[in-house]
């Protein structure tokens, strides 16, 4: 009986354990082909393709560089605060419940600028909560980032790694 209570003390412990990891933290170093950039209301779908142009974002330690067909749009610095997963339901990502690991933070300045430079179809809500984040291994694809307004009929734009 006490080798049994011993052995569920035991596996109580390694679960609550495992229940207060913190997210692994996710790097962004690199650089990021803009895909797509999905969402709303009306379910819309923008792509380099639909829209005539290609946007990347290269971050280097804590600082970012967002481009537009090869030109320079907006530089700065970011920042991300790490958050335990939490299920966010956004429509952006077919309809299926998104595990956000960041928050991402630009000014709202820069926020403005890339919207501006390519017409809204890469735009983020500006929540003081930042935007969240997340990046995944997507098979063909490879890593891929994606950054989300926190609304249920948000837009998520999505980028891929280049190696």
């Amino acid at each position: 009986m006490k080798q049994t209570v011993k052995f569920i003390a035991v596996i109580l412990l390694a679960l609550l354990a495992t229940a207060c990891n913190k997210p692994e933290k996710q790097e962004l170093s690199g650089t990021w082909q803009w895909k797509s950039t999905t969402g709303g209301i009306g379910g819309w779908c923008y792509t380099p393709e639909s829209e005539g142009f290609e946007a990347k974002f290269v971050f280097k330690g804590s600082q970012f560089t967002f481009y537009k067909d090869g030109k320079k749009v907006t530089s700065g610095t970011y920042s991300i605060d790490y958050i335990e997963d939490e299920p966010l339901i956004n429509k952006s990502v077919a309809d299926k419940s998104f595990y956000s690991n960041f928050r991402f933070h630009i000014s709202i300045a820069q926020i403005e600028k890339i919207s501006k430079a390519t017409n809204g179809k890469i735009s983020f809500f500006m929540d003081p909560r930042g935007v969240i984040g997340n990046i995944s291994n997507s098979g063909a694809d490879g890593q891929v980032l994606h950054l989300c307004d926190d609304a249920c009929d948000g837009f998520c734009s999505t980028f891929v790694k280049k190696q």
